[in-house]
């Protein structure tokens, strides 16, 4: 399933695209503000996990609350990308509204990951990996 600082039950996957996937490159993200708190972080996956790294600070410097939230792929419904003028987004469906609760912000029943236009190629490869574990 998925959950703070826990790994729960392993994924089968080849032994080489769990080695690719432990080394992947991070992805710096942001969500939207709440209220003077401000949300980035990194997305990566490890180890058949997608990994989402939150930070959640009050006017970007204080009061720093950190989360490492893993996800197995069996949790998720879909992983997308959409393309955008200056930002793209990675959009993270989750199978129970559980998951949202758990990552700092408002959403509905989605979580879109805003990453800079400069880190496309990055993406589209963390969206083919994360297919390639399903």
């Amino acid at each position: 399933m998925f959950g703070r600082f826990k790994t729960t039950c392993g994924v089968g996957s080849v032994t080489s695209l769990a080695l690719y996937t432990r080394n992947m490159n991070r992805i710096k993200f942001t969500l939207p503000e709440v209220g003077l708190r401000e949300i980035s972080g990194l997305v990566y996956l490890e180890d058949g996990f997608l990994v989402l790294k939150v930070e959640d600070a009050l006017m970007g410097e204080f009061d720093v609350d950190e989360e490492i939230i893993k996800i197995e792929p069996q949790a998720l419904e879909y992983v997308r990308m959409r393309t955008g003028l200056l930002r793209d987004r990675l959009v993270i469906k989750p199978k129970r509204a559980t998951l949202l609760d758990l990552v700092p912000g408002k959403h509905e029943s989605t979580l879109e990951l805003r990453v800079w236009r400069t880190k496309r190629e990055k993406l589209e490869d963390l969206v083919e990996a994360f297919r390639a574990l399903t």
